[in-house]
């Protein structure tokens, strides 16, 4: 037989434990989206996206390796000249990125390839399994030609 009062209270239990649920999945993804140590738990498109010491990060038109345990992104560091070099940063979670400094400089030397006033473009590194090094290569305007 039907009975109304007992169809009720299993509707409460019901509703109370998938609140409950609800809850508890809302606090172990707050916990699990909680910002790093470093401060960065995302990233918005479009928007300024700051080092670990507050700078904007300068690499442009690169790429991102993973090696032990962290990631390492190479791009061009762009200033006061179009190219400056290759920038590289590393990071262990994809938000949090410290700088490293300049993976390649421009050359003092006026005869080299990489002369100051070159432009260096889209650096991409790589590992090189049989000579266990890593490689770089990227797309390279002369200096004086190409780019006026």
């Amino acid at each position: 037989m039907y009975n109304k009062t007992h169809f009720s209270v299993n509707i409460f239990r019901g509703i109370a434990l998938i609140c409950l649920i609800l809850a508890n999945a809302s606090v172990l993804y707050s916990q699990s989206t909680a910002t790093s140590p470093n401060g960065n738990s995302s990233f918005l498109p479009g928007q300024v996206w700051a080092d670990t010491k507050g700078e904007v990060i300068n690499a442009h038109g690169g790429g991102v390796i993973f090696d032990k345990g962290k990631y390492y992104w190479f791009g061009e560091k762009r200033g006061r000249h179009a190219s400056e070099g290759v920038n590289v940063y590393s990071s262990s979670d994809l938000y949090n990125w410290t700088e490293e400094g300049l993976a390649l400089t421009q050359d003092a030397d006026t005869t080299s390839d990489i002369a100051k006033g070159c432009v260096m473009e889209r650096p991409k590194v790589i590992y090189n399994p049989a000579t266990k090094k890593y490689v770089m290569w990227f797309h390279l305007e002369l200096r004086g030609k190409g780019y006026s």
